[in-house]
C-alpha cells in the first residue's frame, strides 16, 4: 500500500482503498482469534513512517530496483 505525505497540506493521503484494506485485515484477525490484535489506521501507518525512516530516501524512478 502506498501513501503519499503531502507537506502543503500537512497531510498524510491514502488511497481510497486503504480504510477497506485495513477493514479486511481486521477481519482475518478476529476470525482467527486474534480480535485483541485489531489493527488501528494511525498505528498502521506510524509502523511504516517509522520503518521507511530506517531506509535512506529513494527517488521514485529507482523503486523497481529494490524490488
Amino acid at each position: 500500500m502506498r501513501f503519499i505525505i503531502d507537506t502543503t497540506l500537512e497531510r498524510i493521503i491514502v488511497p481510497d482503498s486503504f480504510f477497506n484494506q485495513i477493514d479486511k485485515m481486521n477481519q482475518v484477525l478476529a476470525e482467527h482469534g486474534a480480535a485483541d490484535k485489531k489493527i488501528d489506521y494511525v498505528q498502521y501507518i506510524n509502523e511504516a513512517i517509522a520503518k521507511a525512516q530506517k531506509n535512506a530516501p529513494v527517488r521514485k524512478s529507482d523503486v523497481k530496483a529494490l524490488k
